[in-house]
């Protein structure tokens, strides 16, 4: 079984569960005057975690009704639509999300919350499913990805 890469943060106590994914989106004003304001924002805004495990320790959050607690995060997969060039599973893309306006139906898959465009994912898995219609080039396959884990080789041309 393939062991991820957690962070310790905190999160509003009704989110603090097993499972339970969120999109980091950064500060509250809230949080300049918090004493443990570090530890609640030691992720990177734009991207999806999920909550993998819960910590003994609660905390009173301004921000949170009900307060906050510990809890070990994972940055979490994402479902997204891309072209089918790029298409294959173990590969590495920079995300480059397309031109089209949010009237299409696809608009919400090619243009997932949690993927930071101009960052590099991999393709863990190519999904099998309906082609989408594309009103802008070839018809985009649905993938999961995955943030390109720190220490890796990163190659940039």
């Amino acid at each position: 079984m393939e062991q991820k890469k957690t962070r310790v943060t905190i999160v509003g106590s009704v989110y603090a569960q097993p499972g339970t994914q969120f999109v980091y989106m950064g500060r509250a004003d809230q949080c300049e005057s918090c004493t443990i304001a570090r530890v609640c924002h030691n992720l990177e805004s734009g991207r999806r975690y999920e909550v993998v495990a819960i910590r003994a320790a609660s905390h009173r959050c301004p921000v949170h009704h009900g307060g906050a607690v510990t809890v070990d995060v994972a940055e979490a997969p994402v479902e997204m639509r891309v072209s089918p060039d790029i298409a294959r599973k173990n590969t590495t893309i920079v995300v480059k999300f397309p031109e089209c306006d949010e009237a299409c139906e696809t608009f919400a898959a090619c243009h997932p919350i949690g993927v930071v465009e101009g960052q590099k994912y991999i393709i863990t898995d190519v999904l099998e499913g309906e082609a989408a219609p594309c009103r802008t080039g070839p018809s985009p396959v649905l993938v999961r990805v995955v943030p390109l884990p720190e220490g890796l080789p990163r190659y940039t041309p």
